[in-house]
């Protein structure tokens, strides 16, 4: 561009920036403005044309952001699955379509002594079928833009806000399924709460119980004052081949608290997890003792091998949004389904299922 051309626009940008400088001082007024306003004016004049919005508000593209959140929100959703920590016995089944049967093979009847006759009445293989089926969850909310338009729709450099949504309530879904679900869930396919979305371990536990199929260990109340004890108590009364195979002690923090009190009283020192972060009992094979969040209350379980099984379906966690005026309505889903795999791989305390 000419110096003559430059020098003509600025004249012609500081003329229409007076002009306007007085007019709305004058409307205010106080011609002191009329400086302070031409200046802006002026300086506007040469931002360049995509940044002009920069001054002002901008205002959110719903469509993209419903779409954001449909694309963006099953794989957040998916990634929390993947972080959830049931600990040790426990298998993730994460592709769970329709309802699986669990299958056990074992042997019926038993050897004998050699003779001439066959013997085979009663003998043979025998599968015992466990189903786990996943039920479907929700979780309904709206998103208002308009409460984000100062904070994440403006942080241009940081994550897009659906993500700060969706993560955040992601977060707490996980912890909903791990407080209220794992262990005392209920199912219910008309409830309105967490706790009816499947069948927690410790129903599974109840009905067998009911059934006689399990039978409780007797161990009574846990305490600090006691909680070694009873804990040695229950591993103790487990069958030989656990005690030979090694197994985990799961419990609750308040149980774990109660042991530790115990065995600094018994022992002068404190219960100290070994090289791997581990906490084993002392005097057994590998037997651990292992707090879980998910179990709220007093009581012991044991599990060898993957005995209990935690089920969903990646395909069929997703997020459904649409846009209501200029609210987002999302719908957040993902299948649950909790099942003992094999009932002889498992233990409980009478406490537990009381």
């Amino acid at each position: 561009m000419k110096t003559s051309k430059i020098l003509l626009l600025l004249a012609a940008a500081a003329f229409v920036s007076l002009f306007l400088g007085q007019t709305f001082a004058s409307f205010f007024g106080n011609t002191a403005y009329a400086l302070p306003i031409a200046g802006v004016v002026f300086v506007t004049c040469f931002i360049p044309k995509t940044n002009h919005l920069a001054l002002f508000e901008v205002t959110p593209d719903l469509s993209a952001l419903t779409t954001a959140f449909v694309k963006f929100g099953g794989k957040i959703l998916r990634k929390h699955v993947n972080e959830l920590e049931l600990g040790d016995g426990v298998t993730i089944y994460r592709g769970v379509k329709v309802p699986v049967a669990m299958t056990k093979l074992s042997a019926k009847g038993n050897p004998r002594p050699y003779r001439e006759n066959d013997d085979t009445t009663g003998n043979g293989a025998k599968f015992t079928d466990r189903t786990l089926t996943v039920y479907q969850s929700k979780w309904d909310f709206d998103v208002d833009p308009e409460q984000f338009r100062n904070k994440y729709l403006n942080d241009v450099t940081g994550a897009p806000f659906y993500q700060y949504i969706l993560d955040q309530v992601g977060t707490e879904y996980m912890a909903a399924i791990n407080d209220s679900v794992l262990f005392n869930g209920v199912y219910n396919a008309t409830g309105t709460t967490a706790a009816a979305i499947a069948n927690g371990w410790n129903t599974l536990f109840k009905a067998l119980v009911t059934a006689t199929t399990l039978v409780p260990k007797v161990v009574g109340a846990i305490t600090g004052a006691n909680a070694v004890t009873k804990v040695e108590t229950f591993a103790s009364a487990q069958p030989a081949w656990w005690r030979k195979k090694g197994f985990v002690i799961k419990c609750s923090y308040a149980t774990f608290d109660a042991y530790k009190t115990h065995y600094r009283t018994l022992n002068g020192f404190g219960f100290q997890p070994r090289a791997n972060g581990e906490y084993y009992l002392d005097g057994f094979k590998d037997v651990r003792l292992q707090p879980v969040s998910w179990i709220p209350n007093d009581g012991l379980l044991g599990v060898v091998y993957d005995a209990l099984a935690f089920g969903t379906d990646g395909d069929r966690i997703q997020v459904a949004a649409s846009t209501r005026r200029n609210i987002i309505e999302v719908r957040l889903m993902m299948p649950v389904g909790l099942e003992i795999e094999d009932i002889d791989c498992i233990s409980v305390s009478d406490n537990l299922v009381a």
